[in-house]
């Protein structure tokens, strides 16, 4: 019964700790109607189109090209050519919450996208409600806060989409933005960017429990939901001005045109045997660069210099957005026939690449040797890649 009931709502059906917290609170505030007010937990859901009183609807970038063979042998499957829409809807007297930015109007979650996973939507705890003056259009630029820092998600799932927006006559609504109380750093200087380009300046943060009811709101909901970072070409065109934004008065000078982006300082997919390839890039040209910890203005800078990017698969590769375009961009996965199957094999640094004009290829390395996803690049596998790309 439990299985039926919240199939869909979890993600994959699978049943961890939150999934069981959830579970209890919705069972709770079912039976007792006091808790579902005072949590704002929704019991139900609706699509969101079906009572948006407005929906500017954008086509994203078509990619006409084939996946790359490297993405098609990990099980990534896309149509061709791909393309989706990125709808921008309007909605009346709509609560946000601050958790993750969920949207609910009389007392319905609004699905972003079919099959929402409500688990990471919502949190059952008392929220502090108030209602927003109607004097102006307000958009919902709120995370999910464990994803706050996260720059691939908050790159494409926030910040290009409103982007998109206010290029497409956005700007001339007087919009408010409803933002997380305690942004990441990343956050805090695309939101700087975004005021100082449009001239934003009424911000509304919100904190974990707290809740505004918006007489007048935008939200952004891409469909099909996946792949990522595909989105409108007017909203990829400003990542060059945001780029430079973000680099600040870093100087241009000193920067190396060849780097390698280290992942072993990550938790997960670790090069193995990365002091012995770091021998062959070097000869190359290339610098170790390790992005955890550096101001954003350098890690910024660094990819708008760079003519050529080797890394493993991982988050840091959406830098690539700032890069130049015919910038040599290198990618490699762990590969197939270990005991284990791969786990993340995003397309998000390829589609950059083909809505950026990058020269993109990537490549399968040896098999995920742990729980974590170490692998081992071979030796003859990145001179192979090097050359392909013309890189002596």
């Amino acid at each position: 019964m439990v299985s039926l009931q919240y199939k869909g709502r979890i993600y994959k059906a699978k049943f961890s700790l939150r999934s069981v917290r959830y579970i209890l609170s919705d069972q709770a505030a079912r039976a007792v109607p006091a808790l579902q007010r005072r949590w704002l937990l929704p019991l139900e859901s609706r699509p969101i189109e079906q009572v948006a009183v407005e929906d500017l609807a954008i086509p994203t970038a078509k990619i006409a090209v084939p996946l790359p063979e490297c993405l098609a042998k990990l099980g990534v499957s896309l149509p061709q050519p791909l393309q989706g829409v990125q709808h921008f809807y309007g909605l009346r007297d709509t609560v946000v919450t601050g958790w993750a930015g969920a949207m609910m109007k009389d007392d319905f979650l609004l699905a972003l996208h079919p099959g929402p996973n409500w688990t990471a939507l919502v949190r059952a705890r008392p929220h502090r409600l108030r209602i927003l003056p109607g004097d102006r259009p307000y958009y919902n630029l709120m995370a999910p806060i464990p994803a706050r820092g996260h720059i691939v998600h908050w790159l494409f799932e926030s910040i290009v989409p409103l982007l998109t927006y206010l290029e497409s006559g956005g700007r001339d609504l007087g919009l408010g933005l409803i933002v997380n109380a305690e942004p990441s750093g990343f956050q805090r200087i695309t939101i700087d960017y975004i005021k100082s380009k449009y001239g934003i300046d009424t911000l509304v943060p919100l904190g974990a429990s707290d809740a505004v009811q918006v007489p007048d709101l935008r939200a952004a909901v891409p469909v099909p939901y996946n792949p990522l970072a595909l989105r409108p070409p007017i909203g990829m065109a400003m990542l060059k001005d945001l780029g430079r934004f973000i680099a600040g008065d870093t100087p241009e000078a000193g920067f190396p045109k060849r780097i390698y982006i280290s992942r072993n300082d990550a938790r997960l997919r670790r090069v193995r045997n990365e002091d012995s390839i770091l021998s062959i890039l070097e000869a190359r040209g290339f610098q170790r660069v390790i992005l955890k910890g550096m101001p954003m203005a350098r890690q910024a800078q660094y990819f708008r210099q760079a003519e050529a990017v080797v890394a493993p698969h991982g988050a840091g590769l959406a830098h690539t957005a700032w890069s130049k375009p015919g910038t040599k961009v290198i990618e490699f996965f762990p590969g197939l026939g270990g005991p284990r199957v791969v786990k993340n094999a995003g397309t998000g640094a390829w589609l950059i690449a083909m809505q950026r004009g990058l020269d993109y290829s990537c490549y399968l390395a040896g098999p995920p040797e742990s729980r974590t996803d170490t692998f081992t690049v071979p030796e003859d596998l990145l001179i192979r890649a090097l050359e392909a790309a013309s890189i002596k």
